[in-house]
């Protein structure tokens, strides 16, 4: 991140007992950022040049020709690898946005104001973390959890369950042993009226295919 001259927002805050340094959009010049996720042809050159490093140990411990020739493919290897990375790395500046909002001026008003709102930030949404509600339906090789929301019921079975391997999991903080795990008096009544709704369903089907004459 290229920050501006003397940035005036440049300060550090307290999030969650964690000192974290911040700085407003409008202080920074760029964000250079980089993809990830690595094309076919890196992840096939990387395997090559894995081999081809293998096979050169291999070659010098037993003094067997060939070891000019494979220390070559090696190098035209990295040097396609080097070509291939170039190009993943890009730069992201400021950007102005503005949306309409429209909100309530109280909880019972009736009518709605709308004003411009105008934000600048950076043209990008990364996902280096991300929320428990985003997660559902996700399986992941690693999950970090570094924190338990309080007020929601089995959150953390939510959560758990997106590791696909215990070896994958990872705690910062531990779970609460003695807070009750049990479905919730709300739970227990939707389950209770659903299958009520659902015996009645039943019940009119059953009447209405037994009214129909069959021929």
């Amino acid at each position: 991140m290229k920050l501006k001259h003397n940035p005036q927002s440049y300060r550090w805050k307290n999030y969650y007992g964690k000192k974290v340094w911040t700085v407003n959009a409008n202080d920074v010049e760029w964000v250079e950022c980089k993809h990830i996720n690595k094309t076919g042809t890196i992840v096939q050159l990387e395997a090559q040049i894995d081999q081809l490093k293998c096979t050169l140990e291999s070659l010098q411990k037993t003094n067997t020709t060939g070891i000019q020739q494979v220390q070559s493919d090696l190098q035209n290897l990295k040097n396609k690898l080097s070509t291939e990375l170039k190009d993943r790395r890009f730069k992201l500046e400021p950007e102005l946005f503005s949306t309409k909002v429209s909100v309530k001026e109280f909880v019972g008003s009736k009518k709605k104001i709308q004003f411009n709102c105008r934000m600048k930030q950076i043209p990008a949404n990364t996902n280096n973390a991300t929320t428990g509600h985003k997660l559902q339906g996700m399986s992941k090789n690693v999950i970090i959890v570094t924190s338990w929301p309080t007020g929601f019921k089995n959150w953390e079975y939510v959560v758990l369950s997106r590791a696909r391997t215990l070896s994958g999991l990872y705690l910062v903080k531990p779970i609460d042993m003695n807070k009750s795990f049990k479905p919730s008096i709300q739970l227990k009544k939707y389950i209770k009226f659903a299958r009520m709704q659902e015996s009645n369903l039943l019940k009119k089907w059953e009447d209405a295919m037994s009214a129909i004459t069959w021929l």
